[in-house]
């Protein structure tokens, strides 16, 4: 199933309580003896669709975690870019706390590996939590309230407090 269709969705109706297996299957003009071949219930293709988002985001922030001295602005940018581009759906995402909770931890595993590339053996799980959960914070606000601000000037910003706490 493309997973379009439950995006397209989900920036139509802006809330994913009036996400219904019949409305999915209608707008990917399939039936629901093919949705229910794929996956179990809604709920189940929910998760193939966040499932895809984070390997979007890993493949999309990848790249840079191969370069030692990889700017953190333009990493930020890259993150940034894709929520903001994505933002018409993804905004009903963040609604959810089991998409909150597994973005901060996509976002604690991104801190990690970068201070693996960079060497830092520093083993603070409070200060990347909180750096995680600072974020998500200016990720949802963003979205939400502050999209007259570009992902270059959110990025700045962001980086000139974070590189103070990496």
């Amino acid at each position: 199933m493309k997973f379009e269709s439950v995006k397209s969705l989900l920036m139509e109706t802006q809330s994913l309580h009036e996400l219904t297996v019949r409305n999915v299957t209608a707008k990917a003009e399939l039936n629901r003896e093919t949705f229910y071949l794929h996956y179990v219930d809604l709920h189940d293709l929910l998760k193939h669709v966040v499932n895809d988002i984070f390997d979007d985001l890993s493949s999309s922030l990848s790249p840079f975690l191969q370069l030692k001295n990889a700017d953190l602005d333009n990493q930020l940018l890259s993150f940034l870019d894709y929520f903001y581009q994505n933002r018409k759906y993804l905004t009903v995402l963040f609604e959810e706390k089991a998409f909150q909770k597994k973005l901060h931890n996509f976002i604690v595993d991104f801190i990690q590996a970068r201070r693996d590339m960079r060497g830092i053996e520093k083993e603070d799980t409070v200060a990347k939590d909180i750096i995680a959960s600072s974020i998500l914070g200016i990720l949802m606000w963003w979205i939400r309230d502050g999209k007259r601000y570009s992902s270059e000037y959110i990025s700045h910003q962001m980086s000139l407090w974070m590189t103070r706490s990496y």
